[in-house]
């Protein structure tokens, strides 16, 4: 039933609250992405180093490892410097952008942003993969 193969492209959400993780979840599987999950930066460095996603899209403000932190280990690092990372913050944050993001959006968030911005990093979602969503 699940048309998704192993070149599935994989894109890790990383966000302490439940409700936009889970519809940014939703909004990207039905862009035919595989979508992994993280509650805060720590996490998502396991998830990282076990399943190496082809993009990350972190909130800013989470507990445990922040955004901005999550983004310099990420870019620091000759491992996985080249997977490109999305910020999102509600409030404007100078300090999320000198950790070097390849993009950063504003909360709350268009989800025509969100699928702009993931499609200029990434390019459109595999046509087939996507076939079964009609949007």
């Amino acid at each position: 039933m699940d048309e998704r193969t192993a070149a599935t492209t994989t894109i890790l959400i990383v966000e302490d609250e439940q409700p936009v993780r889970d519809m940014l979840a939703m909004l990207l599987e039905e862009d035919g992405y595989e979508v992994l999950q993280a509650i805060h930066g720590q996490q998502a460095l396991t998830l990282v180093a076990a399943q190496r996603p082809d993009l990350v899209i972190s909130d800013v403000m989470m507990p445990v490892l922040d955004g901005v932190e999550l983004c310099r280990r990420l870019k620091g690092s000759h491992e996985t410097e080249a997977i490109p990372v999305i910020l999102m913050s509600s409030a404007a944050q100078p300090a999320a952008l000198r950790a070097n993001p390849d993009g950063f959006i504003e909360k709350p968030f268009q989800i025509t942003a969100v699928e702009s911005l993931v499609t200029e990093l990434l390019g459109a979602p595999d046509e087939e993969q996507a076939s079964g969503s009609a949007r």
